[in-house]
């Protein structure tokens, strides 16, 4: 049986190759007129069976080693398999449950749904009124497609012997390896069942996504029973729904591959229109989950910063995440892939979907990279495919809709969760800071541990924690000393001061400022969090210098001006980080002005030294069309220390005065009546954006 299968296949793949062989002579012109030649070659993958329509699937997505045209073809393999007769039906579900049909369900529909090589689909009743589809394994299926595995891997194995060059560069014997994984788990019913139960956890609280529910008493590696699952297919959902929920579909389903290909590491990779219903509420119901795949944490956080970098037009940024997963061959042309890289891009950032797809750059990125050398993984590739498949979903139903505009919020969303991770903050440090700390350098990434969402993380034990309660230790001591302090002052310092006074002056003043710190700095507290601790600290230190000018015969109010222009100096400094982060999420103003500040309120003005309280807007006549971020400090160290000590306009003159440029630094500016420091029951900060672009 297995030779006499053998000789079909080893015939119809030499003649195929041959015709490929003459097929990619041709100019491009040629090969337009001559598409007949990928479409016999889809042809003959559906004559040879299930295992080999699974191939052709598969290799829609090696854009790297097929012609356009050939992916092209495969991207609309259909199988056209007559269901298999009912008598079967029966006799699979007694094999695979133990019961008899009419003893398992309360109904059964003796005509399938759906009909492919490798199952047929029945609608059901369970006998607790569940309404359910059945999934049933085609009879002699498994046995079919192992034995043609054991003859492609023999296949492949010649190939790689044959043409060593050629099979490396298309990671062949891998590939294989992936495509024989994929497809003989897609033959285990159960192990599909596991998949949904674990994509429905990982979707749960999600609202208008539904992932059909599993009735694992009916279900066995050759049956499947789930929720039976109604709404309109991609083609119905176009005809019949508004373009702006249309629009709001695709927002849903590009959000759904972010958590899957970010947070989950778990994707759907075959999320083709056969595959989805669209609910006229704006719902979304996943079906089939036989091909999934699977991302590692370092290819998870990869492929956010390619897309953090793509939506910031940052192409060289973009660049090294989109190859850091390949491998180079000897001679490989970095800069010839790169200036391919280049142009693609620049074409994506001008084009809308109906212009230019997602998966059009993508594919042609990576057959780009093929050429000049680079090797891709298969993991890669299959991700490449999910993009590709799902992609077909969103050109159809929004095909004017620019994909920059509707993935800047959800990569910033998903950067911002995987980057505030704590236990993940927790190992980088553990593993980055001791070099750096002692010898200045950046650990390798090949010296490093990857970081393991469920395993737990060395750097959070015993050690890690002594030295950083060694390192916080060190720090206050730098803060009592005033040495971190005047690191941070004294530059500033030296600007203001030289304006007024010759350099000698300058330095004696210092010098009298920082003794005088010394002598009051005990009574300035140490409080368990290092942002507050120094803001304080440096409250002492304005005190400080602020004595030491009026002792060198400057007014009061004189004094405080010049503090105030120090203060802003050092203060501009600490505002750009938050801002700048803040501008790699979003070119909203308000989004910026919401996640700076919130920025700023964790460090250095964190609680619980600080407490904060979000207002709404319109409770502010500022609010009245106008765009505000608005919020209330209740609690202010600094605040207490200064009216502790007789000198609330001091604070109100230095400290608070320089919240309103920082506001015009952000691009908005500050509303507010009063503060903590002169006696008022809060600080109100209402910072207003006058003019919001329609975005």
């Amino acid at each position: 049986m297995t030779r006499r299968r053998l000789f079909p296949i080893v015939r119809t793949a030499l003649g195929q190759f041959r015709a490929y062989r003459r097929f990619v002579r041709l100019s491009p012109g040629e090969r337009a007129a001559r598409l007949d030649v990928p479409e016999r070659f889809v042809a003959a993958l559906l004559d040879l069976g299930p295992t080999f329509v699974k191939l052709g699937q598969i290799l829609s997505t090696r854009p790297d080693v097929l012609p356009a045209e050939y992916v092209a073809a495969l991207e609309v393999l259909q199988e056209r398999v007559p269901p298999f007769p009912f008598v079967e039906v029966h006799a699979v579900v007694e094999r695979e449950l133990g019961r008899s049909v009419e003893t398992a369900f309360r109904s059964f529909d003796p005509e399938p749904v759906a009909s492919a090589s490798l199952a047929q689909v029945h609608f059901a009743v369970l006998p607790g009124g569940e309404r359910v589809a059945v999934k049933l394994q085609r009879p002699g299926i498994r046995e079919r497609m192992r034995a043609d595995m054991e003859m492609l891997g023999r296949l492949v194995g010649w190939l790689a012997r044959l043409s060593p060059r050629r099979a490396q560069r298309a990671n062949l014997v891998e590939f294989f390896s992936e495509f024989r994984r994929y497809t003989l788990r897609e033959l285990d019913f159960a192990e599909e069942g596991r998949t949904m139960d674990r994509f429905r956890r990982n979707f749960a609280g999600w609202e208008g996504l539904m992932t059909p529910e599993v009735f694992w008493d009916y279900t066995a590696p050759g049956v499947l029973t789930m929720e039976r699952a109604e709404g309109l297919r991609l083609k119905d959902a176009t005809e019949r729904l508004t373009p702006l929920a249309r629009e709001r579909l695709v927002e849903q389903l590009i959000a759904v591959q972010m958590q899957m290909f970010v947070t989950d590491g778990l994707f759907h990779a075959d999320l083709h229109p056969g595959n989805v219903f669209f609910g006229e509420d704006g719902t979304i119901t996943l079906l089939d989950f036989g091909m999934v795949g699977a991302l590692s944490e370092g290819e998870r956080d990869h492929f956010v910063l390619y897309w953090l970098a793509v939506v910031q037009r940052q192409t060289r940024r973009a660049f090294y995440h989109f190859t850091w997963q390949t491998r180079p061959l000897p001679g490989a042309d970095e800069a010839a892939f790169f200036s391919d890289f280049e142009r693609l891009a620049e074409r994506f950032y001008r084009s809308v979907l109906a212009e230019t797809t997602i998966t059009q750059v993508y594919l042609e990125m990576i057959a780009s990279g093929y050429r000049h050398g680079f090797v891709f993984p298969s993991s890669l590739l299959l991700h490449a495919k999910a993009i590709t498949t799902a992609e077909a979903l969103t050109f159809t139903l929004a095909p004017d809709l620019h994909f920059d505009r509707v993935t800047r919020p959800v990569i910033a969303r998903a950067f911002a969760r995987r980057a505030t991770d704590a236990r993940r903050l927790r190992h980088h440090a553990g593993q980055l800071l001791p070099e750096l700390l002692l010898t200045g350098e950046i650990l390798p990434p090949e010296a490093r541990d990857p970081f393991r969402e469920n395993i737990e993380d060395a750097g959070s034990g015993p050690l890690w924690g002594e030295m950083l309660d060694g390192l916080l230790a060190r720090l206050r001591e730098a803060e009592r000393g005033a040495g971190l302090l005047r690191v941070v002052v004294d530059p500033s310092a030296r600007t203001v001061l030289r304006r007024h006074h010759p350099i000698a002056e300058v330095e004696a003043l210092l010098d009298a400022g920082w003794r005088r710190y010394g002598e009051i700095e005990s009574d300035t507290p140490v409080l368990d969090q290092i942002g507050p601790t120094f803001i304080l600290h440096l409250a002492g230190a304005v005190r400080a210098m602020n004595q030491a000018l009026v002792a060198a015969g400057h007014r009061p109010e004189e004094a405080r001006e010049l503090l105030y222009e120090i203060g802003w100096l050092v203060y501009t400094r600490m505002g750009e980080g938050p801002f700048l982060v803040a501008s790699a999420f979003t070119d909203d103003p308000r989004k910026k002005m919401e996640v700076a500040t919130r920025l700023f309120r964790g460090f250095p003005f964190g609680p619980p030294a600080y407490q904060w309280r979000d207002v709404e807007a319109g409770e502010h006549p500022a609010g009245a069309g106008q765009a505000v971020v608005a919020f209330d400090c209740l609690q202010c160290p600094v605040a207490e220390y200064f009216v502790r000590h007789g000198e609330g306009d001091l604070c109100y003159g230095t400290f608070c005065r320089l919240d309103f440029p920082l506001a015009e630094q952000w691009g908005g500016r500050l509303e507010r009546t009063g503060t903590l420091a002169i006696g008022a029951p809060v600080c109100d900060f209402r910072w207003v954006l006058d003019e919001v672009p329609d975005l």
